[in-house]
């Protein structure tokens, strides 16, 4: 398997666990509307991921049937959830925009610098980006 291929594979793998949590966080109710939001731009980024993932020559991996994840039973919870899970996300996000491919690379830190600012909006803190602690 190649890195790239590699990289986008990893990237797949968070975006099912996104999708995931988002399911929880969505289930909170004063969190529907901000976490169905989040949860069309993780389902994007699978897509896309897929798509990668093919024309690079591979299988995409599937989502796992469940993840170790405690449901959220109020609103602080399913924001510190969400934003762990972003903070997830930012870790493979800046791995892939260490890419042999240009296109790879500009969309990784787009969607870094986008998973940021979810993660801020998420718990009020701005984070403290992979490889920048």
């Amino acid at each position: 398997m190649s890195e790239e291929l590699d990289l986008w594979q990893q990237t797949l793998a968070a975006e099912h666990a996104a999708i995931w949590v988002y399911g929880l966080v969505g289930a909170t109710t004063s969190m529907a509307l901000p976490a169905e939001a989040a949860l069309r731009v993780h389902r994007e980024r699978r897509t896309r991921c897929v798509d990668e993932v093919v024309a690079l020559g591979g299988q995409p991996n599937t989502s796992a049937p469940a993840y170790d994840v405690a449901a959220p039973t109020n609103p602080t919870e399913a924001s510190d959830l969400a934003a762990t899970v972003e903070q997830s996300c930012t870790v493979v996000y800046a791995a892939l925009a260490g890419a042999a491919g240009k296109g790879s690379r500009l969309l990784a830190a787009q969607w870094l610098r986008e998973s940021a600012i979810a993660m801020w909006g998420w718990d009020g803190e701005l984070p403290v980006l992979p490889g920048l602690e």
